[in-house]
């Protein structure tokens, strides 16, 4: 039987999009303390390769190994290399100057990680070096006190940019990720950074729970930068829990442990609809779960697997 014509469409769509993991959905963050309880490298790759992702973002580097073992490891798994998380201080000059050379110093590691490094995300973010932003995290318009100053915006993108062509001169292609906890945060400091953008050096990696995290509008933000977005991060996230912790008085960490980011499908980040509209204007890359979480002591490999997997089977009951 020949199958409808809207269906072979929605297939042949589905092919442009690969789905992949990254260690941060398993509790493996920059952010740790250094003696938090993680799963192994070995267990964080085996669980991406077995529950059908084909791909892993680095995560912090190092932690999946030296270059020559991550190539090892992701090639015995069939895995791609996807991206890299790296985060630096652009609001800050003398912070910035420190991090640009932590980025220089660290592309290599990335670079020689991966077969193929024109096909790896650079994936660049604002740091989390501001403690205010942390603190009224979720939480920022009512908080002007802080907003980025109006004076620090030219020299904010000045270094975003800089940081992008650093990476381009490396070889690879590079994103900007919005992320909760920094200077980008709400959708009026997305927006204000795509209106000064270049985007011929950056691209915008949307992630869908950061937006949500900050008040924005995710599937808004997918439908006007939709010929912008060169990487995305599948994330939900359930702004009651937000709500709950700023009634507190908390901020991001607690917004962290309170498990403000969920299973895709168990928030309001509009998963479906922002992967219906970047699949109408052809989008064709990568779609990474990324789900921040703390880990507690009584977590297990096995809660793990099991979160991932409906993550998988959520993706898939939407044909990806």
């Amino acid at each position: 039987m020949t199958e409808p014509a809207a269906a072979t469409a929605d297939a042949v769509r589905a092919k442009t999009i690969r789905v992949a993991n990254a260690p941060v959905s398993f509790g493996v963050d920059e952010l740790l303390p250094a003696d938090a309880w993680m799963p192994k490298p070995d267990e964080v790759i085996d669980l991406i390769a077995e529950l059908d992702y084909e791909g892993t973002e680095l995560g912090p580097p190092g932690f999946l190994g030296d270059p020559s073992v991550v190539r090892s490891r992701l090639a015995e798994r069939g895995l791609a290399l996807v991206g890299s998380f790296l985060p630096l201080n652009f609001a800050d000059e003398a912070l910035f100057a420190r991090d640009l050379e932590w980025l220089r110093g660290v592309l290599p590691t990335v670079r020689d990680s991966a077969p193929d490094p024109s096909t790896v995300m650079a994936i660049l973010s604002d740091g989390f070096d501001a403690p205010a932003r942390l603190q009224f995290a979720g939480r920022i318009p009512e908080h002007p006190e802080a907003w980025l100053p109006e004076n620090r915006w030219p020299s904010f993108m000045a270094n975003l940019h800089r940081a992008g062509e650093t990476c381009r001169e490396a070889g690879f292609r590079v994103s900007i990720h919005p992320h909760a906890g920094t200077y980008l945060e709400t959708e009026p400091e997305i927006r204000r950074m795509m209106d000064g953008l270049d985007t011929s050096v950056v691209g915008l990696c949307l992630d869908t729970g950061h937006v949500r995290f900050g008040g924005g509008d995710p599937v808004a933000l997918a439908r006007d930068y939709a010929d912008l977005i060169t990487h995305v991060h599948l994330k939900d996230c359930r702004s009651a829990v937000i709500r709950e912790v700023a009634a507190t008085g908390g901020g991001m960490e607690e917004d962290l442990r309170a498990g403000a980011f969920v299973d895709l499908g168990d928030g309001d980040s509009a998963i479906a609809e922002v992967i219906d509209v970047l699949r109408d204007r052809g989008y064709a890359g990568w779609m990474v779960v990324e789900q921040d979480s703390r880990l507690l002591g009584s977590d297990t490999i096995e809660r793990l697997r099991n979160s991932q997997r409906k993550n998988r089977e959520f993706l898939r009951g939407l044909g990806l």
